[in-house]
């Protein structure tokens, strides 16, 4: 009976440690460095940036003028718009090799993706379209029209909406992500560029108003508030929203549950686009005027590090694997 028990006992033991020694695995697998690729529209290279370490790793050569850019996460690649070459670089996240050059009859802008990473949604600037491109086949399958000059994109996951942003017509239009049909058109400030989505909000950057539109995709209910000069781009997190000021280097920092601004943070020249590092709490901030990032600790609201990445520094869409 002795005996019985402690062999009972050490199997016991041996589940315990099997289990903890199962979650280290899982733990430690999952747990990589979280990369920003940027792009460097003025040299034609991708700066790909470990954001722990707060240094460059590497640059990769792509198409001409090297804009929007998409992080494919569940595929590890980052899709990368070329504006004068008309072509799209995909990068291999593991190896940070360039994959593949999709040549397009079109110049794209913003890029994003559905859930699932199947379809790649981006924005045809000059003829006022989206096209859709199979990830699989990496070549387009469809395209439908837009409003005039789409430019910033975003795919909302909770109602499986496309939201795009048209400059020119001053307008957020908002598509069924199955069929590609217009669910509604909203007004919002002059010159709509960089949006964000999440949950049942849209959060639009409105260069010439100074402000960022939030539309509420429950009733399309808009509410409007001032920021910095010229902002380009916006993001959320934990209740506040993050804009860039392209006009006065700096960013916004908006209380969303109060409705206003509450502080702005100096950055590098000519801050456009930006995005959330959470494995690190980290705002990310991409600097065209400077050539380089500025990495703002989220828990203090203070600039970390800036670090030189290209020429003109651009990385417009969500540009960071974690």
């Amino acid at each position: 009976m002795i005996f019985k028990d402690q062999k009972n006992k050490i199997i016991t033991l041996i589940i315990i440690l099997s289990i903890f020694l199962l979650y280290f695995i899982l733990r430690h697998t999952n747990n990589h460095t979280a990369l920003a690729y940027i792009t460097n529209q003025g040299e034609d290279t991708v700066s790909v940036i470990d954001l722990s370490n707060k240094r460059e790793l590497k640059k990769i050569n792509v198409g001409e003028s090297p804009l929007g850019v998409h992080i494919l996460s569940r595929n590890k690649l980052a899709v990368i718009g070329n504006v004068k070459s008309r072509t799209l670089s995909v990068i291999d996240i593991n190896s940070n090799i360039l994959l593949k050059t999709i040549p397009l009859n079109f110049t794209p802008l913003g890029i994003t993706s559905d859930t699932s990473e199947d379809r790649l949604f981006i924005t045809d600037w000059f003829n006022n379209k989206v096209a859709v491109l199979s990830v699989k086949k990496l070549e387009v399958v469809t395209t439908f029209n837009v409003g005039l000059t789409p430019s910033g994109i975003v795919f909302n996951k909770t109602l499986n909406y496309i939201v795009i942003s048209n400059r020119d017509q001053n307008t957020i239009e908002i598509y069924e992500g199955g069929n590609y049909k217009l669910v509604k058109k909203i007004t919002t400030g002059l010159h709509p560029f960089g949006i964000h989505t999440i949950g049942h909000y849209v959060y639009s950057a409105n260069v010439y108003d100074d402000s960022i539109s939030i539309i509420n995709l429950n009733n399309f209910s808009t509410q409007v508030i001032r920021v910095g000069m010229h902002p380009y781009s916006v993001v959320t997190d934990k209740g506040f929203a993050f804009v860039t000021n392209t006009q006065d280097d700096s960013i916004s920092i908006v209380d969303l549950n109060r409705g206003k601004e509450i502080e702005k943070i100096a950055v590098g020249e000519n801050p456009e686009n930006l995005s959330i590092d959470s494995n690190d709490n980290q705002l990310i901030v991409t600097n065209w005027g400077g050539d380089s990032i500025s990495i703002i600790d989220l828990k203090t609201y203070k600039v970390i590090k800036e670090v030189k990445t290209g020429l003109q520094s651009r990385a417009f869409g969500s540009f960071i694997y974690q």
